[in-house]
């Protein structure tokens, strides 16, 4: 009782002292009798010498695997000892263990004396990696963006009065007239900013000019048929053109008349004949052959008719009305300069 007393209240280091003393007394082979030991082999005087060796070496054998101090014996020991100590048997094969284990946790999570430092400066390493190669794409992408955006500006299709404004910034003498093209050149087109008095005279007119000259192509029939004789031609409406003849006994062909433009007809080949008076017509070439003061004189009488159909407009057209009186008032003042500067011309060719 006083021993297992002892042994309950007896601290843990005189615990783990007591330990290997009771293995090592478990491990001790139990005491046989002498009555049940084994008599040693007899020897006699006759033995051979080599008999006698061998027995030496079997004694000297048991001896050694008993005290462990064969090579096998040590080995075996060892592996005894190591597997113990993996498995925390051995008295300080916990705590070396458990060491170990707090050891590789305090690495791992940064705890140990260096980890912390170690940890905080890959954590800023990698930041300061991932900010460069950011800023690397970014500049990249941006780069990519820029060159992309001048490319697509440089593909833009640049207008002829943006190519003419840009060679005279790159020459500021003004050496640089524009040429029309051959389009222009035909119908005639001129710009506003380069029109003289007259084209731009000549251009109000054509805006407004059945406000002061007769209708064109003329309305009455009577006007084209002395044209149609001329030209061997009779006309014939669209009811009956699938039952006359080609010709009629006086060897007229027979044509019809464009509903939607007068004065202008057809014969069965497809051919299109234009009877209108090129003469009277409203166009620029045959108003740029007017004088200027007799232009302005119809400018200001078509202004006249303008602002007269305006009262049958049922909007409020009170704006424009202005607008067309102040441009009255400079069309007039325009004509009577110009009928002054025209006056000594006339007389002098008189």
């Amino acid at each position: 009782m006083q021993g297992s007393a002892d042994g309950e209240d007896a601290p843990v280091a005189t615990l783990q002292k007591q330990r290997p003393e009771a293995k090592q007394k478990e491990n001790r082979r139990p005491e046989v009798p002498l009555a049940a030991r084994k008599p040693p082999p007899a020897v006699d005087d006759n033995m051979s010498l080599a008999a006698l060796q061998t027995l030496d070496t079997k004694k000297q054998s048991k001896g050694a695997e008993a005290n462990g101090s064969s090579p096998g014996g040590r080995g075996a020991a060892k592996a005894k000892a190591k597997g113990a100590e993996a498995n925390g048997s051995s008295p300080g094969g916990k705590g070396a263990a458990k060491a170990k284990a707090k050891a590789k946790g305090a690495e791992t999570n940064g705890r140990s004396p260096g980890g912390k430092s170690a940890a905080k400066a890959k954590a800023k390493a990698k930041s300061i990696e991932d900010k460069r190669s950011s800023d690397s794409s970014d500049s990249s992408s941006s780069s990519d963006s820029g060159s992309s955006k001048s490319e697509a500006k440089e593909k833009l299709p640049v207008s002829k009065r943006q190519r003419i404004a840009r060679l005279k910034r790159e020459k500021p003498e003004g050496e640089i007239e524009e040429e029309p093209d051959e389009e222009d050149r035909i119908n005639n087109v001129v710009k506003k900013r380069d029109r003289t008095a007259k084209q731009q005279a000549v251009a109000d007119l054509l805006c407004r000019w059945w406000y002061a000259l007769p209708d064109w192509p003329p309305a009455d029939e009577d006007f084209y048929k002395p044209k149609l004789e001329a030209k061997r031609l009779r006309q014939v409406t669209i009811q009956e053109w699938e039952w006359v003849p080609e010709e009629d006994d006086r060897g007229y062909r027979k044509v019809y008349q464009l509903s939607q433009f007068r004065g202008v007809f057809r014969n069965s080949h497809g051919d299109m004949i234009d009877l209108r008076p090129q003469e009277t017509c409203p166009c620029f070439a045959n108003f740029m052959k007017k004088d200027l003061p007799e232009l302005y004189d119809l400018l200001f009488k078509a202004y006249e008719g303008q602002l007269k159909d305006l009262e049958n407009s049922k909007y409020d057209e009170q704006k424009l009305k202005k607008e067309i009186m102040a441009t009255m008032n400079r069309i007039k003042n325009k004509g009577y300069e110009a009928k002054k500067i025209a006056g000594p011309k006339r007389s002098r060719t008189a």
